[in-house]
């Protein structure tokens, strides 16, 4: 299902597409998750213009994994205890791209077990929250929400698998 949103004057079609798909990895530009809680709740960040989940690009030749364990140290101050791959989003920009700018590219999301440590931010993330499953799409600050709700019922059964598996 394609999904067409506006961001300021951009506009994109968003396409969730879960795992097994892989994109390719030179198109793949950000790696984020659903973040659970031990109590279920999902751990979402802000920099003070909406709630996002904690994510961001690979650096010096981190895989995308690798890239999402750190970001969420970085951006919620918390620990990766348990990740799985969800799916990724494919993105279209409708609108004319600007020079060096990708017409298309992916983002991985995962589900995520976090430990959350003390919220010390040390980077461009100010504010940490644990919202209820219910409450995530609505607080969401993307504009693709049928994706979010696609998104967030795969996190939801491997969050129940998990739960069920005592992790």
């Amino acid at each position: 299902m394609l999904e067409r949103y506006k961001r300021g004057e951009r506009v994109f079609d968003s396409e969730w597409l879960p795992a097994p798909f892989v994109p390719p990895p030179d198109l793949t530009i950000q790696s984020s998750g659903i973040c659970f809680t031990p109590g279920g709740r999902i751990t979402m960040v802000s920099n003070g213009t909406g709630w996002v989940c904690p994510g961001g690009w690979p650096e010096n030749g981190e895989t995308l994994q690798e890239a999402l364990v750190r970001e969420v140290a970085e951006e919620a101050c918390a620990t990766v205890a348990d990740c799985e791959y969800l799916g990724s989003i494919r993105t279209y920009e409708r609108t004319p791209v600007a020079a060096g700018g990708r017409p298309l590219f992916y983002q991985a999301r995962y589900w995520v077990r976090i430990d959350n440590g003390v919220f010390d931010p040390q980077f461009e993330m100010t504010q940490r929250m644990d919202f209820e499953t219910r409450e995530f799409v609505k607080v969401l600050r993307w504009n693709a929400k049928k994706t979010a709700e696609l998104m967030l019922a795969d996190a939801l059964e491997v969050e129940q698998v998990k739960r069920g598996q005592g992790k």
